[in-house]
């Protein structure tokens, strides 16, 4: 990946956030502040003012600024199947994109999907980092034997059935249904994201499309409607991520701890 020239970094999605954000209106106030009071009450004030408003403004801007370097390395081969195949498709979609953008003639058109290939850029980033924490995700339920808890759990269900029950008994069954449930919750999981990660992959195959369809088209608005449609894949990304991320407590679970109050199963006995 070749290094992002300056106009690049600026038009992109972070320097977008940072001009409309909160913390850039702060800072320009702030800076105005400091501005009036460094000069008083003097004539010079409001300028001095306006002028330290505007550098604690640009500040925050530059804070923003993408660095210049090669970007966040992607390797699809460094995550197993499915995420492999997802982070491959994403990777194949920016290029695309950025080969059909190559193809417009300089123009405001051409400016503004160039802004939407940072768009790309960052959605490829968020497939790499969901991908990632995929693969973790399914190297935790890997350690989960549920075919051993099931058969674990069976035994005890049977044990209970003839022996009347009691508090020990109860509180291993009760520890090995909760492994299962969190075995089957980390499966829907996995699942669920590998069919979101296939179709917004689909959406980001069709904005490269679009786009080719612009270059023929050469219309103003449809670039509009692209870069508001690829900023919504971008959000969508971002959401499955730190949907995927929130997931805790796994090592507990994987670990075969029992729950809190929950009483563990006795120790083994020598026949």
């Amino acid at each position: 990946m070749p290094s992002l020239s300056f106009r690049d970094r600026f038009f992109s999605p972070q320097v977008a956030r940072a001009v409309t954000s909160p913390s850039g209106i702060l800072a320009f106030g702030a800076g105005a502040a400091a501005g009036v009071l460094a000069v008083g009450v003097a004539p010079v004030a409001v300028p001095v003012a306006i002028g330290g408003g505007l550098l604690a403004y640009g500040v925050r801007v530059a804070l923003a600024l993408p660095r210049k370097g090669t970007g966040t390395r992607i390797d699809p081969f460094a995550v197993n199947e499915p995420w492999r195949h997802a982070v491959r498709d994403a990777v194949q979609a920016r290029n695309r994109f950025a080969d059909a953008v190559k193809g417009f003639q300089p123009g405001p058109l051409k400016d503004s999907l160039s802004a939407v290939s940072a768009q790309m850029e960052e959605a490829v980033e968020e497939c790499w980092s969901v991908a990632k924490q995929g693969q973790v995700l399914a190297d935790a339920r890997k350690q989960i034997n549920d075919r051993e808890a099931r058969w674990e759990l069976q035994q005890a269900q049977y044990a209970l059935t003839q022996s009347g029950g009691n508090e020990v008994q109860e509180g291993r069954i009760a520890a090995l249904e909760a492994q299962l449930a969190t075995a089957d919750r980390m499966d829907g999981l996995i699942s669920s994201t590998k069919d979101q990660l296939d179709l917004l992959n689909a959406r980001l195959d069709e904005s490269v499309t679009r786009a080719i369809e612009l270059s023929v088209s050469d219309k103003g608005g449809g670039a509009e409607r692209l870069t508001a449609d690829v900023g919504a894949i971008v959000d969508d990304l971002e959401s499955l991520r730190r949907a995927i991320e929130e997931v805790d407590d796994v090592d507990d679970d994987v670990d075969g701890e029992p729950a809190p109050g929950v009483a563990p199963p006795p120790p083994a006995t020598s026949p």
